[in-house]
């Protein structure tokens, strides 16, 4: 985890342009320079009025209409990119990090990356051919609860990660024969939620096979990784409101690790009382400072880490991101061809039928 300072703590940072000047944008990435090595030197949106604002309100020297010409004009060391759909429900990322890229420029971007894996497949290329790079900020690589559940994973007493299970609430459109694909998937693009944390936590996917309910929406999905693990994703979308929204869980050698909430991290390991069966007189171990672990936040007192920003990693993302460009290094997580792979796997629900095993090439 990058080491956090307050942003007039850092003696060098890096000179940003912001394009989007929207309502996530203003909630849940701007803030984040107040604990990041940034220095936000302009931003853009189609509306002046709106840019004028932010302008005003983050601290921003110039205010644009066009990025074009904010990224002609100004010296600028990284650019964020936060931006709404297109009218048919199709991120913008597309059409607006490539020219970030060409003019020799590393970019922070909100996800979903595209719509079609030919799309990322694109970006990628191009990422490589400009020597730049970008992060896709898929949270779930930066929640502290997923990270510390990565170091658990990848300790010698779990062992090798054999299953997971998670839940996550998306509503899948019926297939359309006329068309061969589905369509008015705007908020399935959100597949990339779950799927991000599990590619985290237990490598890509080699083949998945899905099976639905419609017309509710719901999906059940199994999954069989690269790395020889297997496991589950259920989509519940008629899931009570007033229940947890997701859950995750990774079984490995007589451990598991669980993940609730996004928030909750439990780590199950040692074992119950001795005792012949039926005559076990205790349900705590012999040991008991070898058993289950139990992690949750306080709010009673006043730490970072009981805001928003950082219990779903968007600071960390930032830093993260931030700090690369400032040490000329690439980034390490939430990379585009991260992005791609969780692309494949929503082209994956989105042009095939249920019921039979789909490979993620």
């Amino acid at each position: 985890m990058e080491p956090v300072k307050f942003n007039y703590e850092y003696s060098r940072k890096i000179r940003v342009g912001f394009i989007g000047c929207g309502a996530h944008a203003f909630r849940n990435v701007y803030p984040t320079f107040d604990y990041a090595p940034v220095d936000l030197v302009a931003v853009c949106d189609l509306n002046q009025e709106r840019a004028d604002i932010y302008k005003k309100r983050f601290g921003a020297e110039k205010a644009y209409t066009d990025y074009k010409e904010m990224l002609k004009r100004e010296d600028l060391d990284a650019v964020f990119v936060v931006l709404n759909f297109d009218r048919n429900g199709h991120p913008l990322y597309p059409k607006i990090v490539p020219d970030i890229l060409k003019a020799g420029i590393p970019a922070w971007i909100e996800k979903p990356v595209a719509y079609t894996a030919k799309e990322a497949e694109d970006l990628v290329e191009l990422e490589e051919k400009t020597g730049q790079f970008v992060l896709v900020s898929n949270k779930r690589y930066f929640y502290p609860s997923f990270e510390k559940a990565k170091l658990i994973l990848e300790s010698d007493p779990f062992g090798k990660p054999v299953s997971v299970s998670g839940r996550y609430p998306l509503t899948l459109s019926p297939f359309q024969e006329e068309l061969g694909k589905r369509t008015n998937l705007h908020w399935f693009l959100d597949i990339c939620h779950p799927m991000s944390g599990i590619h985290y936590l237990m490598g890509e996917v080699k083949e998945m096979c899905f099976i639905e309910h419609q017309p509710s929406g719901n999906v059940q999905t199994l999954l069989s990784f690269k790395s020889g693990a297997v496991g589950n994703l259920e989509l519940p979308s008629t899931q009570a409101d007033t229940s947890p929204f997701e859950r995750y869980e990774i079984i490995g050698n007589k451990q598991n690790v669980l993940i609730d909430n996004g928030m909750r991290l439990s780590y199950y390991k040692g074992s119950k009382g001795s005792g012949e069966y039926g005559k076990a007189p205790s349900y705590i171990g012999d040991d008991p400072t070898d058993g289950p672990v139990h992690w949750e936040p306080e709010f009673s007192l006043g730490q970072i880490y009981n805001k928003n920003l950082f219990l779903q990693g968007m600071v960390q993302s930032v830093n993260h991101f931030s700090n690369a460009v400032l040490n000329g290094r690439k980034i390490e997580r939430a990379t585009l061809k991260d992005s791609l792979h969780l692309t494949k796997i929503f082209e994956a629900y989105k042009n095939n039928r249920s019921g039979k095993w789909i490979t993620i090439e």
